[in-house]
């Protein structure tokens, strides 16, 4: 059968309009799925960066909860051996001054520090054996915490005397805070042994005349 042209000419409209309709669809339906997808990115992000913290703090709460360990680990050895045994003398491992031994020197510092050490804290000041001399590390860093505007946590080292001061203070490691404000910490070269101290008051403990000036944060943590 012979179409006539104006027949053709209708049939071809007709399969254009078709062919714009597909393509039209499947672009729509592209966008959508670039939507979608795009959609769920965002979506996705906010459990990303959820998930950093979290596990930011887990690894803060774990290195604390590794220094208290470590600490009491070194009260119930015997109770804390007295400094005439010689056992404390380990504690000047990781220093790069003093004498090595704890008959010839103040050790609280070098205790201080060893128990960073041991936990797994990175950076530990080793050219110090003084209390104002980790408090002043602590500055230098901006983990120094002021008394009074700072709780402090476990982990933490308390500071007897000035960071900047010039006569001998004293620092132990917090090992406990409890809800009425109060601390237990274990200190090393007190009673010449590592003793555990609990229920300090920060704000009215006085080792060596000197009051509690603030806490040093570990790095890390």
């Amino acid at each position: 059968m012979k179409l006539s042209r104006r027949t053709l000419v209708a049939a071809l409209l007709a399969a254009t309009a078709l062919t714009s309709a597909a393509t039209g669809a499947t672009g729509a339906s592209a966008h959508a799925d670039t939507r979608s997808t795009a959609a769920g990115q965002v979506a996705a992000q906010p459990l990303e960066e959820a998930v950093a913290p979290a596990s930011s703090a887990q690894a803060s709460s774990a290195l604390r909860n590794k220094i208290v360990s470590v600490a009491r680990g070194e009260v119930t050895r015997k109770g804390g051996e007295p400094e005439d045994s010689h056992a404390c003398n380990k504690y000047f491992e990781y220093t790069k001054v003093g004498h090595g031994s704890c008959q010839e020197t103040s050790w609280c510092a070098a205790f201080a520090e060893w128990v960073w050490h041991k936990a797994g804290v990175k950076g530990v000041p080793d050219d110090t054996l003084a209390a104002r001399g980790i408090g002043k590390w602590g500055v230098e860093r901006g983990l120094f915490h002021r008394l009074g505007g700072y709780t402090p946590k476990p982990g933490d080292l308390m500071i007897y005397g000035e960071p900047d001061g010039h006569t001998p203070g004293h620092v132990g490691v917090v090992v406990a805070v409890h809800p009425n404000g109060t601390v237990d910490t274990v200190d090393g070269n007190y009673s010449d042994k590592v003793t555990l101290r609990e229920d300090l008051k920060p704000s009215e403990v006085v080792v060596n005349h000197k009051d509690v000036s603030g806490f040093v944060s570990p790095p890390g943590a």
